[in-house]
């Protein structure tokens, strides 16, 4: 433009004598101008359009000549102008209007650029932004747009929508702040969050990553929420940008844990899982729906209430809420009142009138009554679950409910129908008992088990002896009959971990799971003949059975079913050969020592009656080196066998129940024989073991009353040892024993601690006052495992004085076991090192020094 306008100003002057003529000036319009000029007159009426101008218009100059140009016209101004063409097109020009003289007369050089593509363009740019506004706005996803520093630059309406209902400032969330920085300062549950999508933005805006893209949770107190962030990027340079979406993909995301959790609880079904499984995963199922659970409970028919509740819920008001479940169950089934509706029951129902205090303790606000029915519709029980926020019944938790429901449907449908193919195909149509299948398959499940635990397990094969003469005489009737009858008479003798099957005929095999040795399985042997000695009254008939036995032992005798079955068959096959009616171990040795153990229980029996039992004595001594009391420990002297170790015969007494009067009988002798030790200025007390067999019986505190009653010795110097598994039950009646012994004015102590229960919660709150270290760790001082001993003995030492108890260490045996144990502030020490347990003679030559220096004073 300005070019045109130089080259008319070349060929311009004011009218003179010298000046070019009008042609020629209209001549270099015409010629040199490239941009579309016209001469107006004062009137406006065009007087000549050069060649770009025709062009522009879209008309000849002829046409244009004389023709009103219709726009005001005002000096040195600059004015937009919209020409429409003869075709209906139309051109945006800017026009710039200067002053001339023209033949004398005063007019206009126009001069007109068009600027439509330029116009059209910026109209472009405007309608795709608003476009883009729009659109962004339209999306449901929260978008903010960032340049290469992270700053927000753009952000649609959802973005400031979510900052505000989240509580953040919308304004301090929004364009020009740095959403990189916001993230860096996120604090709490969400800061690991932040900080993930922080790097990957970053990864992203260096160009180490075209795209970036992460599911995370937003969880509001009634509701989890999850939402998906992706980043993208285009642009580069100065004009990169990066944009960050976050969308709640919660509906997708629930869905998905519904469908997991749909498959998850029908493979339970599918494995033939019984229906307290499932039962238990779907309780699991509803807990991760609901933040504000309580509690949630099935109560259906003919099944145990199950429920899932929050971990700070004592056991009785879980019991309580169990019962309130069955009586809304119950009542529904009996009136079937709302039938195919869920009912809510919130605070101030009458419903929970019995057990209001829950409801003020729980902090429950809203409670669900689900009906659930079997596949035949009949209403079979109520899903109840109790919420601390009040949670609307909406599609989406309809959903779930129903979704329990449905699933309730088919487990319960597919148990039904699976129980009973499972009965016909693995159970003796004759007696009903587990068939071969069966067998083979709990073996093999035995077998696995004691693998993994180390266990032993046996395998008996039992066959009748003579049962062809029974069928051969009086018929197969009966001999099907007597069969059943066995049946029913060697089952009510089989646990429910141990599996009894009819192999076949007149043959039953047994599997004996967790078994402790060989003599136990003997001794199960042993009462099956006894089971077989009453005879069998069949259809008029006195008939009398016996019974050859084979047994065989994982590992010893095999490692699988079939070696375990074959061994066991061996075994029974040589008791029938041997003599009927017996029983015999596949292995000769094993043979020899369930044998040596049966002799040993029969000697052990009469060990108390025949004044076997001695009682030992062993030394404790304190810090300074006197002995202020002693553990009495029982030993059995028989008069063939010798002295017998009490690792064989105390696991033996238990076993049988001899350790109660054992005990009671070394108690009392004990607390006699200490109260004739007594000196004035030296007080000696005496600590006695205390079976856990003994210290459930419901008598114990009464009957150890009058033990120590009548062996006139001082409550206060009597100890009794408990083992960390008496502490191991219920805490109430557990704590109210320690208690009831505590009010005698005896003194508790807790035998071998470390090795077992050890809760420190429990232990504050139970009336003991004395510790025993385990030997095991102190055996560990002056081993390669040294340092682990010192440390737990610290321990145990640190909380053992802290709670106002003393300690006891036991089996010290060695000068570095004994010094480091004063070091720490042992208060007592029992083992060889002073002593070995000692009859009552030799113990009291022990009481003639004050000071025990060592194990010299044998010598």
């Amino acid at each position: 433009m300005k070019e045109g306008y130089s080259s008319i100003a070349d060929h311009y002057s004011p009218p003179s004598a010298t000046a070019m003529t009008d042609s020629t000036f209209l001549r270099a319009i015409n010629t040199t101008g490239n941009d579309p000029q016209l001469i107006l007159d004062a009137d406006g009426v065009v007087c000549f359009a050069n060649r770009a101008a025709e062009a522009l218009f879209g008309r000849s100059r002829d046409e244009l000549q004389g023709f009103p140009f219709g726009f005001p016209l005002a000096s040195h101004e600059t004015t937009d102008l919209e020409i429409i063409r003869p075709n209906g097109s139309v051109a945006l020009v800017l026009m710039r209007v200067q002053p001339l003289t023209l033949d004398g007369r005063p007019a206009f050089l126009a001069t007109l650029s068009d600027i439509t593509e330029r116009r059209r363009s910026e109209l472009l740019l405007i309608e795709s932004q608003q476009f883009l506004r729009s659109t962004l706005d339209a999306l449901s996803a929260h978008i903010a747009i960032l340049d290469q520093d992270g700053m927000i630059v753009a952000v649609n309406q959802a973005w400031q929508e979510f900052s505000r209902s989240a509580g953040y400032n919308p304004y301090r969330s929004g364009v020009g702040y740095n959403y990189l920085a916001i993230c860096d300062a996120s604090e709490g549950e969400d800061a690991p969050i932040s900080r993930a999508a922080a790097a990957g933005i970053r990864a992203v805006i260096a160009g180490a990553q075209t795209h970036f893209h992460l599911d995370y949770p937003c969880h509001a107190p009634d509701q989890h929420h999850w939402f998906t962030l992706r980043v993208t990027r285009f642009g580069e340079g100065d004009h990169l940008r990066v944009v960050v979406a976050h969308e709640d993909i919660t509906r997708r995301k629930q869905a998905e844990i519904l469908s997991n959790e749909r498959r998850q609880v029908l493979e339970l079904v599918a494995r033939s899982q019984t229906i307290s499984v499932v039962i238990q995963q779907i309780l699991v199922m509803i807990e991760q729906h609901y933040l504000g659970l309580i509690y949630a409970s099935l109560a259906l028919a003919d099944v145990p209430v199950q429920h899932l509740a929050r971990p700070d819920l004592p056991d009785d008001t879980l019991a309580r809420l169990d019962v309130w479940s069955r009586m809304r169950a119950d009542s529904r089934l009996s009136d079937g009142a709302g039938y195919g509706k869920i009912v809510r029951c919130p605070p101030g129902d009458a419903r929970w009138n019995e057990i209001a205090d829950i409801v003020a303790d729980t902090g429950l606000k809203d409670c669900w009554l689900a009906p659930i029915h079997s596949h035949t519709g009949r209403l079979n029980g109520v899903l109840v679950i109790l919420l601390s926020v009040p949670v609307p019944l909406d599609v989406d938790n309809l959903q779930v409910v129903e979704l329990a429901e449905q699933l309730l449907m088919i487990a319960m449908e597919q148990q039904e129908h699976t129980h009973q193919m499972a009965y016909q195909a693995h159970h003796d149509a004759l007696t009903g008992l587990p068939n071969r299948l069966l067998f083979d398959d709990h073996l093999g499940r035995a077998i696995e088990s004691a693998r993994r635990s180390g266990n032993m397990i046996a395998v008996l094969f039992i066959d009748l002896d003579r049962f062809k003469q029974i069928n051969d005489s009086l018929g197969h009737t009966i001999g099907d009959a007597l069969l059943i009858h066995l049946a029913r008479r060697l089952e009510s003798y089989v646990r429910s971990a141990d599996t009894l099957a009819r192999r076949g005929g007149d043959e039953f095999m047994m599997v004996l799971t967790e078994i402790t040795g060989p003599q136990q399985v003997a001794k199960v042997a042993h009462r099956l003949h006894e089971l077989l000695q009453p005879p069998f009254h069949i259809a008029g008939h006195e008939l009398f059975v016996s019974a050859s036995i084979g047994a065989s032992l994982y590992p010893a005798d095999g490692e699988d079913s079939d070696s375990l079955q074959r061994c066991a068959d061996t075994a029974m096959y040589r008791a029938k050969n041997t003599l009927r009616n017996s029983f015999q171990f596949f292995d000769s040795d094993t043979n020899q020592t369930a044998l040596e153990r049966l002799r040993l229980e029969n000697y052990l029996r009469r060990a108390l009656e025949r004044n076997e039992l001695d009682i030992y004595y062993q030394p404790k001594v304190d810090m300074a080196g006197r002995i202020v009391g002693a553990e009495a420990l029982l030993r059995w002297k028989h008069p063939d066998l010798g002295m017998i170790p009490p690792i064989r015969f105390i696991p033996l007494a238990e076993e049988l129940g001899l350790i109660i009067p054992f005990n009671a009988w070394c108690m009392a002798n004990a607390f006699r024989q200490v109260q004739r030790w007594q000196r004035p200025g030296r007080p000696i007390f005496m600590s006695v073991n205390v079976s856990i067999i003994q210290f459930s019986q419901p008598n114990f505190v009464e009957s150890l009353r009058t033990i120590v009653a009548e062996s006139g010795l001082a409550p206060s110097l009597i100890v009794l040892e408990l083992t960390e598994s008496m502490l191991i039950g219920d805490r109430s009646s557990v704590t109210q024993m320690l208690d009831r012994l505590r009010s005698l004015g005896l003194t508790l102590a807790i035998d071998d601690f470390g090795t077992g229960y050890s809760s420190l919660g429990y232990l504050r709150r139970l009336p003991i006052s004395i510790l025993k270290i385990d030997r095991s760790f102190v055996s560990d001082i002056g081993t390669e495992r040294d340092d682990s001993g010192r440390a737990i003995i610290m321990a145990i030492m640190s909380l053992a004085h802290q709670l106002g108890m003393r300690v006891v260490a036991e089996g010290v045996e060695t000068v570095a076991q004994r010094d480091f144990l004063h070091s720490v502030g042992c208060d007592m020490i029992q083992g060889y090192f002073y002593s070995e347990p000692l009859p009552p003679a030799l113990f009291e030559h022990l009481l003639r020094d004050d000071h025990l220096p060592g194990p010299m004073w044998k010598q």
